[in-house]
């Protein structure tokens, strides 16, 4: 798992429209009186403990660094198991840019010589040439902070975060340092923006900085020496960026009742061992698929197992969402991200879900036997907010899957949490097979279970698009608002009611139904098709948003500028906000439109 971008988006009142069950009563947050919540029962007395310990053990002894033997060793692993489940199995392989980091220094030159003890390099960071980058030391107290360093070598603490490396390189820094904010820990980063293997459009805005992270014990010895005098430091940085063949296995369990299909991920690269990031994923993901293997659900079943997650920037589900993007805009009714899993000593359920998918997962992680977080405590590690962001492959927002995450994590004042809730490990040599709680990790596994049974098994798909629509309006009012009445959104307005007054007949003309009817399908997926990209996407839909902080309807937020801007500024904003004002209602009325139809069909 990779540091997830800050979403900027604020955190969102709890569930409206079920707050009973979501403030964690007995009741359930009911979408549809046709969800599936017996079948899941069936299959999660199926989870196996012993083999899911087993995949883990056997996926430890490997170090799953892009394209390496013993990721092509664990590739086959993953493949074999499958087969042997009854689960339709393909390996393929995926040509990825992906960067490996070798070796860092930092040296101060100047007022004396000294050099740094230890220093790490990050995944796409720029490479040194002989002798390194030479300047002077800037102290910056965060990256917003850094404005003509011409040259100079910006300092400051926290991870390196592609965001941060973005500023600090449009500042003109020669190169960065970041003291590690966790003590006795340098952690593993990635700071390339670019979402996937680039293309011919996105490839210059890979990072051209060298980039350097050391401990906090040196951080504050060069904090001490810029405090008091000029200092003069030299960084060095190997860091490999290539093209090399990923393996990426996928199973797939055919539906009985539907062609479509439910897709669960993880990513099969790591870290150093990378025991709970994320073998404990892959196993718990080759375990799911085993159960439904051995009891085929309605819908189908997918699994992917993506390679080039932590050194490639989501290569590889990147690679599955662009070549796989029209049957899966067609045929996918959702997406579930598995990672961080078994973390011994988590102490509560982190969870994230775009509105429409919120009431059911929320309702099976009631289930969990610990705690689930509350985003709005300040010290939630991963944001206050329950929406994805751009981290944790979330490549299939184009194709319009309703996405989920949810699993153990530390909360933010636990001794063992590490930066981002996932372990002091997270990213080291220390994320270790004693790091694993294989009770919790089969937990998680049922968890899961329950979840896709839902989804594959109901008659209607657990997906109400009239918590979209609150989404909707609850961010384009914040805007407008903060806007100080300048965007004029009411042609958005105006198609957003209809299609919410659309969405109230169509819950109340699918809700009991019995047996799967693929024109409530059909609906159900062009809503998501429609209102996903819409709500979460400022790039086209064929394409990948950038892996930095993220706003919901993002193309409109430059409305928010409009009071402090004048002259040309102001009317280039103006004219944004009206073309995205225009995306938005268009957006709308297609989706009223795909109700209407439904709803004229059933007269």
């Amino acid at each position: 798992m990779q540091l997830p971008p800050a979403n900027s988006f604020p955190a969102r009142r709890l569930h409206a429209r079920y707050p009973q069950s979501y403030a964690g009563s007995g009741g359930l947050s009911t979408v549809f009186d046709s969800i599936d919540r017996t079948t899941e029962s069936r299959l999660t007395t199926s989870v196996d403990p012993e083999r899911l310990a087993d995949h883990v053990d056997r996926l430890a002894e490997l170090r799953r660094y892009p394209g390496t033997e013993d990721q092509w060793a664990a590739a086959e692993y993953v493949t074999d198991r499958l087969d042997a489940y009854g689960v339709d199995a393909e390996l393929h392989s995926v040509e990825g840019y992906v960067s490996v980091p070798e070796d860092a220094t930092v040296t101060v030159t100047a007022p004396k010589r000294v050099v740094v003890e230890e220093a790490i390099t990050t995944a796409f960071a720029a490479n040194t040439s002989v002798g390194g980058v030479s300047g002077e030391l800037v102290r910056l107290d965060s990256p917003e902070a850094a404005a003509d360093l011409d040259g100079a070598v910006a300092f400051l603490t926290g991870l390196p975060t592609p965001d941060a490396v973005r500023k600090l390189e449009a500042a003109g820094a020669g190169a960065a340092v970041f003291g590690s904010p966790a003590e006795d820990q340098l952690h593993e980063m990635i700071v390339s923006p670019v979402w996937g293997t680039p293309d011919s459009d996105t490839a210059d805005r890979l990072p051209k900085l060298p980039v350097a992270e050391i401990h906090p014990d040196a951080a504050d010895r060069l904090a001490a020496l810029v405090a008091g005098d000029d200092v003069e430091v030299t960084v060095e940085t190997q860091v490999t960026t290539e093209l090399r063949e990923l393996p990426c296995p996928v199973g797939h369990v055919e539906g009985t009742a539907s062609d479509r299909r439910f897709l669960v991920g993880n990513h099969i690269d790591s870290w150093h061992e990378g025991v709970t990031d994320n073998a404990t994923a892959v196993a718990a993901t080759l375990e799911l698929a085993r159960v439904f293997a051995a009891d085929p659900p309605a819908r189908g079943l997918t699994v992917g197992f993506w390679p080039g997650h932590s050194m490639g920037r989501y290569a590889g589900s990147a690679w599955y969402a662009d070549t796989n993007w029209l049957d899966l805009r067609e045929n996918g009714v959702g997406y579930l991200h598995v990672d961080l899993n078994g973390l011994a000593g988590a102490d509560q359920i982190w969870y994230q879900h775009m509105a429409e998918v919120g009431p059911e997962h929320l309702d099976v992680l009631r289930e969990a036997s610990l705690p689930l977080r509350d985003p709005t405590e300040a010290n939630d590690l991963l944001g206050e907010t329950e929406r994805p962001g751009r981290n944790s492959d979330q490549s299939f927002w184009g194709a319009g899957l309703p996405s989920l995450l949810s699993g153990a994590r530390f909360s933010g004042d636990h001794p063992d949490a590490g930066p981002v809730g996932g372990g002091w490990w997270w990213h080291t040599p220390e994320d270790t097979r004693d790091k694993v709680d294989v009770e919790l990790l089969a937990e998680e596994t049922e968890l899961y279970t329950r979840l896709a049974s839902r989804v594959c098994n109901s008659p209607v798909l657990p997906q109400d698009h009239r918590e979209t629509c609150e989404d909707v309006r609850e961010t384009l009012e914040a805007i407008e608002d903060a806007s100080s009445g300048r965007l004029d959104a009411e042609p958005a307005y105006e198609r957003l009611s209809a299609l919410e007054e659309s969405l109230e007949s169509f819950a109340a003309a699918v809700d009991g139904a019995v047996s799967f009817d693929p024109a409530i399908e059909d609906v159900q997926v062009r809503l998501s098709n429609l209102l996903i990209p819409a709500l979460y996407m400022s790039e086209p839909e064929y394409e990948h948003d950038p892996a930095l902080p993220h706003d919901l309807l993002g193309y409109l937020r430059v409305a928010e500028e409009l009071p402090d801007r004048s002259g040309p500024a102001r009317r280039f904003a103006e004219v944004k906000t009206t073309r995205g004002v225009t995306k938005l209602a268009h957006r709308l009325e297609r989706a009223e439109r795909v109700v209407a139809d439904f709803l004229a069909d059933r007269d």
